[in-house]
């Protein structure tokens, strides 16, 4: 990939055409105001004019990926979960999922943080947690259940939370478990998402191309943090916001603008 010093702007992006674009929400389609603006709306539909297929892609369940979507204006598929879960939207349907089964994984964190709060995200979009929480973009219809009950059947997402390790955070549980090898993503520094292993973005979004007969070189994607940094890297183009931390500018090739939403809108008026 381009290296940090010489990511360029949007301008290159006048000769190329995507045949899909994959665009992450939380701190890049949606604003701060927790809008999508009205130039991003009207940049979506110029480019599904032009015969572009144009995805969401995020770390929120479904049930929080539609409502932004029909906002935006983006009605045909998402990929929800970091990768673990395909749908489409308008009707909207869970058209595949990738599961794991739990047991031995929480257990194995429990031991550690016997104080924490674990969720898991089951295959039809639904949150089961042991202690109630609230997360904007994850739970819709969470329901609070023991701890053991977590175990019983097969999850595409486990979530752990601990007020007492607000200091330090959980990055040592992550490293003494290898939970390197599984996709997750430190969203404070006392929270934990962890994903089936292998799975990401990108390995969802070559499943879609895949199922449409899109040559993933003929793609694009706009994203912001870590979860997207392999996103970044598959796209034949990967846009980074321009509000991204300096580490992510080796996963992408082109740099847009920083605001939340116009940066989306900004790179998809610089294409053909």
């Amino acid at each position: 990939m381009t290296t940090m010093t010489s990511l360029p702007d949007i301008s290159v992006l006048h000769d190329f055409r995507p045949e899909l674009i994959a665009i992450d929400l939380d701190d890049t389609l949606l604003a701060h105001s927790g809008m999508v603006p009205a130039e991003t709306v009207a940049a979506i539909a110029r480019v599904k004019d032009l015969g572009v297929e144009v995805v969401a892609a995020t770390g929120r369940s479904f049930g929080t990926t539609a409502p932004v979507c029909a906002a935006a204006g983006i009605d045909s598929w998402a990929v929800c979960s970091n990768g673990a879960m395909l749908a489409t939207l308008d009707p909207d349907e869970i058209v595949e999922t990738l599961a794991f089964d739990p047991a031995e994984l929480l257990i194995a964190i429990r031991d550690r943080v016997p104080e924490g709060m674990y969720a898991v995200e089951d295959t039809d979009g639904v949150f089961r947690t042991n202690k109630m929480f609230t997360h904007s973009a994850l739970t819709e219809g969470i329901r609070e259940v023991s701890f053991d009950a977590l175990l019983t059947q097969p999850v595409i997402r486990v979530v752990v939370r601990s007020d007492a390790h607000m200091d330090e955070g959980l990055g040592h549980i992550a490293a003494e478990l290898g939970l390197h090898s599984v996709v997750f993503g430190v969203h404070d520094v006392a929270w934990l998402d962890i994903g089936p292993q292998g799975v990401s973005k990108a390995t969802m979004l070559q499943r879609l191309c895949d199922r449409l007969g899109i040559d993933p070189a003929r793609t694009m994607a706009i994203g912001d943090s870590m979860n997207d940094a392999a996103m970044l890297e598959w796209a034949g183009r990967g846009v980074l916001m321009g509000h991204a931390i300096p580490e992510m500018h080796r996963h992408a090739d082109v740099l847009t603008t920083r605001e939340p939403g116009y940066g989306v809108a900004d790179a998809l008026n610089a294409l053909p």
